[in-house]
């Protein structure tokens, strides 16, 4: 087979792992973490009729923009509420970012490092740990890559095309996920401009586009407002974007958080970060205008998010496309050897353990399945085909990549998904079967701090508000059916049995804030078959 074809061959395979890893078993994984807030706001603007206004348990929940929510939402109404439909559009987003990545990559590189930078990109631990959540991260990073792309083809030109598109793309990062994206665009194109000499851009038509952009940004803040028929909205923005960043009121997180997930989103290719870093810094002056460009830019990216007071891992994940530009100008100019040899080596540890992770699993008590043993050999034979084809194709290393990208994909494409489980929808679905055998029940929650999250709502599909009572006696007078989360105080086990109520406990040990506890009256009910 000529060099040619198998370098197509690879190309292939990059696709196809990426498609799996994106898409394969997306909807087996139960809702994880804060996916329920956007999952739930979505399922219940449905119920409600609305296009402007999330709630949670029927009450407004407008502090996050309204991208994610519209796109949940019409995926939801499309499809049927489900984990798979609630991260569809998320994951088709992500997917369409490796494509514009590409194009970004060809405008740098020339095309074995433009694939490179792809490979690395759709390989980084950063993108493939939020492409299958219904989250606000993806959407933020590929409206921040569209952005970016568009910029690095216009930047040449006076074009109100070029500016449209460029905030367009700044539209989706910022209607997604706040104005992050915009700091951290700015930052780039400001180092670019004054580098490049590049002070034609401040003209009328990028300020007709910026005029434009802006009022588009602003437009679902005021229709919002408008249909809350307060202010409220426009005071969230200002406390969520600007107030947070120098006076937060949660993420109080050290400033040096961000030195473990700067190259923890690079992963597994993080040395080459530090280690781009180290040469590109200790040889500045040799560096071409592009390559301290985006030195500069990643320095100055940190450095607005570590001096920003609200700080949380992924808050730091816009800095990923640049950090995969800067790495692979790294190795184009440098030429490192010693990294790919280690990588390389590393690449035949990976095939072991990826061939004898089934066995592991099983000792650490999960049960095997015939399909998960099928899928495990055949990404263990696909990884020795990379190892052999290592030394036919023209770049070698973008075979070492996909290997690591394979054992990637094997845990988060299929090993994630089959041994995830949920208490908040085992419990949710209960209570679900519970009210759905029997109508006209008055449900409730109770707790003394809080209730039960998003992620139980969604799977409850509960259509109307869930009063919550801070009194235990209370809601066992007026209530058929009570939810208690996190914990079941013993007098209240005991005066519930006393009042004919079974209790059915959904306990997470490790997390016991994800323990439910629901209480139905057998007097009037019977217990659902699940």
């Amino acid at each position: 087979m000529s060099v040619n074809l198998l370098d197509r061959l690879i190309v292939l395979i990059f696709l196809l792992l990426v498609s799996f890893a994106i898409f394969g078993y997306l909807g087996k994984r139960p809702l994880f973490g804060v996916e329920g807030r956007w999952a739930e706001g979505a399922r219940e603007m449905s119920l409600r009729g609305s296009n402007f206004v999330p709630t949670l348990n029927f009450e407004p929940h407008v502090t996050k923009p309204l991208l994610p929510f519209w796109l949940i939402k019409k995926s939801g109404e499309l499809l049927g509420y489900s984990e798979f439909s609630v991260r569809l559009s998320g994951a088709i987003l992500a997917f369409v970012s490796v494509f514009i990545f590409w194009r970004l990559s060809l405008k740098i590189f020339e095309a074995p490092y433009a694939k490179l930078a792809t490979f690395l990109y759709g390989s980084s631990l950063g993108f493939l740990q939020f492409v299958r959540l219904a989250q606000s991260e993806i959407y933020q990073l590929t409206g921040l890559i569209i952005a970016l792309t568009v910029y690095v083809y216009f930047r040449e030109k006076k074009s109100l095309i070029g500016y449209l598109l460029f905030f367009f793309g700044l539209l989706i990062a910022t209607l997604s996920k706040g104005l992050t994206a915009v700091a951290v665009l700015t930052l780039f194109v400001m180092i670019d401009i004054l580098f490049h000499k590049l002070y034609f851009h401040f003209n009328p038509k990028a300020f007709l586009a910026l005029f434009l952009g802006v009022l588009l940004y602003f437009l679902p803040y005021y229709l919002t407002s408008q249909e809350m028929q307060t202010s409220l909205p426009f005071y969230l923005w200002f406390r969520e974007n600007l107030k947070q960043a120098v006076d937060p009121y949660d993420n109080l997180r050290p400033f040096y958080i961000y030195l473990y997930f700067w190259p923890l989103w690079l992963a597994p290719f993080s040395l080459f970060l530090l280690s781009a870093l180290y040469k590109k810094i200790k040889n500045y002056s040799l560096l071409t205008r592009v390559e301290k460009v985006f030195l500069l830019s990643n320095l100055a990216i940190f450095i607005l998010f570590a001096i920003a007071k609200a700080r949380r891992g992924y808050y730091i994940l816009p800095i990923l496309p640049f950090s995969i530009i800067l790495i692979t100008l790294y190795i184009k100019r440098f030429t490192p050897t010693i990294l790919p040899k280690i990588y390389t080596w590393g690449a035949f540890v990976i095939s072991l353990i990826t061939l004898s992770s089934p066995l592991i699993l099983k000792s650490f008590g999960f049960t095997i399945t015939f399909k998960l043993i099928f899928y495990t050999i055949l990404f263990f034979l696909l990884q020795v085909g990379l190892l052999l084809l290592r030394t036919k194709i023209s770049y070698p290393f973008l075979a070492i990549v996909l290997l690591y990208l394979s054992i990637e994909v094997l845990f988060f494409g299929l090993y994630q998904p089959h041994f995830s489980q949920s208490t908040e929808k085992e419990a949710g679905k209960f209570v679900k079967t519970l009210i759905t055998e029997h109508k006209n029940l008055r449900l409730c929650a109770v707790s003394k701090e809080e209730g039960p999250v998003a992620n139980f709502y969604f799977y409850a599909e509960i259509k109307e508000k869930v009063p919550l009572y801070r009194e235990e006696e209370r809601a066992l007078r007026e209530c058929h059916v009570l939810i208690l989360r996190k914990t079941l105080p013993p007098q209240v086990q005991e005066k519930a049995r006393t009042l004919n109520f079974i209790i059915r406990s959904f306990e997470n040990r490790k997390e016991p804030s994800k323990s439910y506890y629901i209480l139905y009256n057998s007097s009037t009910l019977n217990t659902p078959s699940l």
